[in-house]
């Protein structure tokens, strides 16, 4: 009787134990994109199932590669939408320093133009008419936290700072380009990381109060751009930049992978197309492995 006991406490705990390893924590990768170990255990809040004779056997290596698979982080879409700005920068700051003017001309056209949209996922359609935006929703949730804190602020000063580099370039003075683009990528650097830090937390609150990250994704963020004519060069340039500066993570998979889940079939037809135009082989069998 007492080896029955035994043994059944070590199949349970055997089975805790594998479920936790699964974590479906939201952050895990996004957290580690920004530089940060996290630990599995602190937000894994997934129900342990209960151990029966029905579930998983052990010889099903079907059921098994099933579970095993990574599930879409949502908020990806905009937690590592800050790294293909950050990894366009870096390009850029090459560039610059090589003083090409041609080159770092048009990796800034394309730099401000993908963070203007990834902007009117955070500010909405500016009305309290969907899409609202990214920062409605928080503001709405957590009462009024990037107001309080002066996100759409620093997206007007950003804005001005834009204007400032732009000119530079036209003008041609690579001197004057240089130091206006240093201004801008410190401060905007300064800008994604105080985004993160209340952006990262409360999404993961949010999937904790139960709310619907998919469906907010889907009609509030994603809708203020994916049905305009600059929706492929999105898509595109992220995966340009994300498969360039992994830094270590599968960030361009991660991203892609989101933007699978909260796709119709339709919408992905066309998307599937555009990623497989533009990553590598491998990257592109990565993402299909997990889909």
């Amino acid at each position: 009787l007492k080896r029955s006991v035994h043994r059944h406490k070590q199949i349970l705990l055997s089975a805790v134990v594998g479920r936790s390893s699964n974590s479906n924590n939201l952050f895990l990768i996004m957290g580690n994109c920004a530089g940060k170990a996290l630990d599995v255990r602190r937000y894994d809040t997934s129900p342990v199932t209960p151990v029966t004779k029905d579930i998983a056997p052990a010889n099903d290596k079907k059921a098994e590669n099933e579970t095993s698979k990574p599930q879409p982080m949502i908020f990806a879409l905009m937690r590592n939408g800050h790294e293909v700005i950050r990894g366009a920068m870096r390009d850029l700051n090459d560039f610059i320093e090589k003083e090409d003017l041609q080159a770092s001309k048009e990796l800034w056209a394309k730099l401000i133009k993908w963070s203007a949209m990834h902007m009117k996922m955070e500010e909405g359609n500016g009305t309290l008419e969907s899409p609202v935006g990214f920062f409605s929703l928080l503001n709405k949730n957590f009462n009024n936290i990037v107001t309080k804190a002066g996100l759409s602020d620093t997206h007007h000063i950003m804005e001005d700072m834009e204007e400032i580099t732009t000119k530079a370039f036209a003008d041609g003075d690579m001197a004057a380009a240089k130091s206006a683009y240093k201004s801008y990528e410190k401060s905007n650097l300064e800008h994604l990381k105080k985004e993160e830090e209340i952006m990262m937390p409360k999404v993961m609150a949010m999937k904790k109060m139960g709310l619907p990250l998919k469906k907010y994704m889907q009609e509030e963020l994603l809708a203020t751009i994916n049905n305009t004519p600059d929706f492929e060069f999105f898509v595109k340039f992220a995966n340009e930049m994300l498969e360039r500066h992994p830094e270590g993570m599968p960030r361009v998979r991660v991203f892609d992978h989101a933007l699978w889940a909260v796709s119709t079939p339709e919408q992905w037809g066309v998307y599937d197309k555009w990623i497989k135009e533009t990553i590598s082989e491998k990257s592109y069998q990565d993402l299909q492995a997990v889909l």
